[in-house]
């Protein structure tokens, strides 16, 4: 009997505990909410010790779940470190460059939040404590130890590791994460906004004192406030908005005199003029003023979308929540609360008033989506590059990729020619003064030239095989015969280490595109071995819609970046030919995934030789 008293006794204890908890979870939500605004404005240091201290209610409910035998534990994402510079002195961000460290660090820091799986799980599970957590707890005080698991099952199942969703809700927790992101968007526009506003004061500030060829630098600013737009409609509406802003112009030529032209004017010094040009490029660039006009009229869109939503919300809270949590205390308690005509309506239609409730946070997580939809939608149509911006963008990549196909095409005949100088061509020549020997010697010394015969054919062979690793190199036998994929395969049997493919291709590919793909492969699992210390790689083959696609994986330190060496750059360059592109994805201590695609058209499968061997 002691024994059950105080199971019971235990049991309701935690009751109260996690009826409280669940009752206090709208104050850590408001502390979330408090901790992004801070964030987004910039007051990144006080957000992020904001957002660790309202994380510890979340984590008292993990623990909890923890001693009741059922995993609850996640790790949050870490604060970023401050960016270094590369080689040149600038700070990138993924293809922004900037000239201090200030704006990528506080954008890495605000996707951060934005972007993190557990935050959002943290502000879900608090948001809704009170109405499934409190009751759970009090349920606990009367039912005993079967209400507390419930509650342990409910708490892992949204602070938990992630587990495969079932359709309808990884639809809802989608809607839910759309209703933090619109949060965020809505404090965004009021950054917009000041961000329009500032570019427009200084320049007339700097028009008017003369100093209107500073006014480049300005502009620069509101290049990487819209670019962070461009990457969050990316992230979250599905839209890809590239940038449309013209390239830096290039340094100007000095004239015959050594002087430099800045305007109407010549200079000694080339930094005016550079100011110039700059100045020009984007006083001329209708990218500027179209970032302008976005960053002005974003707050009123955004507002649009976000105030029907949150307008829904604040109903349902105040007809539903308010109320019922009024009701559970004056039943709990001897307090009475002054009555109001809300509270008066709720306990007549208290029926009605909870299903208009739930009405309105259905309707929220409907137009939630949609309002994400939308506000990509507005972003792509002044942040797009236009028609005619599109098409110079195209022929200045064209021009680019034809550049450098020429220039490794150079580099490739210079190694060829190389490599056959010091290597084929030697052996030849040597080979040459030997039968010239034999022939002297065929009369005066005959076992003395059958055996200088012997090493002849020796060298013959040597000089063969040298041949046929060239031509290798310029085109493997196995790619030519038998096509991509078994070439691919082929090369992983030469890595030492285990490498999966994973599909296959319907056809063959144009010979220049294949032999793009290989050798780019083969430079990948080459800095794979060098410099991921990893267990295993994986490579991915397919092709859909007139695009060939090839993802590289490995399980090793992650870390890797386009602009460390010249690899990757050089994979970039050689795709770039074929209009091809290379993203990757290389998280610290996380895993590398190169993804390369390349449009072309397939051969049929009849007269492909990879797939008829296959």
């Amino acid at each position: 009997m002691r024994d059950w008293v105080r199971r019971r006794g235990a049991s309701a204890g935690r009751g109260l505990v996690l009826f409280g908890l669940g009752a206090a979870g709208p104050v850590p939500f408001l502390g979330y909410v408090l901790a992004i605004v801070l964030i987004t404005i910039g007051a990144c240091a006080p957000g992020e010790r904001l957002l660790d201290r309202c994380r510890a209610a979340a984590n008292s409910a993990r623990r909890f779940a923890r001693r009741q035998g059922i995993d609850a534990d996640v790790d949050y994402l870490p604060v970023p470190p401050v960016p270094q510079p590369d080689a040149e002195g600038r700070y990138r961000w993924e293809n922004y460059l900037y000239r201090t460290p200030h704006l990528p660090h506080y954008i890495q820091r605000v996707r951060r939040v934005s972007d993190d799986p557990a935050t959002a799980r943290d502000m879900n599970w608090m948001l809704l404590s009170p109405f499934v957590g409190a009751p759970l707890g009090l349920l606990a005080v009367l039912i005993g130890r079967r209400a507390l698991r419930w509650h342990t099952r409910w708490t892992a199942s949204l602070l938990g590791p992630p587990r495969p969703p079932r359709a309808w809700w990884s639809e809802t927790r989608r809607a839910l994460l759309d209703c933090w992101r619109l949060l965020v968007l809505g404090l965004l526009s009021v950054l917009n906004l000041l961000g329009a506003v500032w570019l427009v004061v200084t320049f007339l500030l700097l028009h008017a004192v003369g100093a209107h060829r500073f006014w480049a630098r300005i502009a620069a600013s509101a290049t990487a406030l819209t670019g962070l737009n461009r990457t969050l409609a990316a992230r979250w509406s599905g839209v890809e908005i590239p940038a449309p802003h013209r390239p830096e112009p290039p340094a100007p030529e000095p004239t015959s005199d050594g002087l430099y032209r800045s305007g109407d004017r010549l200079t000694e010094s080339p930094a005016p003029a550079i100011r110039h040009a700059r100045y020009e490029n984007v006083l001329r660039d209708p990218a500027t003023w179209r970032d302008l006009a976005w960053l002005g009229g974003d707050l009123v869109v955004t507002a649009a979308l976000v105030v029907p939503p949150a307008a829904l919300t604040l109903w349902a809270t105040q007809s539903v929540w308010a109320p019922f949590w009024v009701w559970v205390v004056e039943a709990l308690t001897d307090l009475e609360f002054p009555d109001s005509p809300w509270q008066d309506w709720f306990a007549a239609h208290r029926v009605v008033t909870a299903g208009l409730g739930v009405a309105a946070i259905a309707a929220v997580l409907v137009l939630a989506p949609l309002a994400m939809r939308l506000h990509g939608w507005w972003a792509r149509s002044l942040l797009a590059p236009t028609r005619r911006a599109e098409l110079a963008r195209r022929v200045r990549r064209l021009t680019e990729t034809r550049a450098d196909a020429v220039d490794a095409e150079a580099r490739e005949l210079d190694r060829i020619e190389r490599d056959l100088h010091d290597g084929p061509q030697a052996r030849l020549v040597a080979l040459g003064l030997k039968l010239g020997a034999i022939r002297v010697l065929l009369d005066r010394d005959p076992q003395r030239a059958r055996d200088m015969l012997d090493e002849t054919g020796a060298d013959s062979r040597r000089v063969l095989d040298e041949l046929r690793d060239l031509v290798r190199g310029i085109r493997p036998p196995v790619l030519v015969e038998r096509g991509l994929a078994d070439a691919i395969r082929s090369l992983a049997l030469d890595v030492a280490l285990p490498v999966e493919i994973v599909g296959s291709l319907p056809g063959r590919c144009p010979m220049a595109v294949e032999s793009a793909a290989y050798f780019a492969v083969s430079e990948l699992l080459g800095n794979v071995l060098k410099h991921a210390e990893a267990d295993t790689a994986r490579v991915e083959l397919g092709y859909a819609a007139g695009v060939l696609r090839i993802a590289v994986t490995d399980d090793g330190r992650g870390g890797a970046d386009t602009g460390g060496g010249t690899g990757l750059r050089g994979i970039r360059r050689r795709l770039g030919t074929f209009d091809g592109t290379l993203d990757l994805s290389s998280p610290a201590g996380g895993t590398t995934r190169a993804t390369m695609e390349i449009p072309c058209a397939l051969s049929s499968p009849k007269t492909s030789s990879s797939s008829a061997t296959a």
